[in-house]
């Protein structure tokens, strides 16, 4: 399926109605945009953040979660101090 629609000067176009209705997207619906060669390629972000809920497994159990804020913070304190 090819259709064709126009950027706007504010960088802005709209996505077809047959293409909005093939892949469920509606209003406020999150996409991502990558380019692949001399295309560019937009897909639906699906989910939301609590759909990612505990799909990253912790190191350790229970996770020390003051041991992590430290870390974090060392490890920010060394990058402020190397200038990045």
């Amino acid at each position: 399926m090819v259709m064709k629609s126009t950027l706007t000067s504010k960088g802005q176009t709209t996505i077809p109605n047959q293409i909005r209705k093939q892949m469920g997207l509606k209003a406020g619906d999150g996409l991502v945009y990558s380019i692949e060669g001399d295309h560019i390629v937009m897909k639906p972000v699906k989910g939301t953040l609590l759909d990612a809920y505990a799909s990253v497994k912790p190191k350790q159990r229970p996770e020390d979660f003051s041991r992590v804020r430290r870390r974090v913070r060392a490890e920010r304190a060394e990058k402020i101090h190397a200038g990045k």
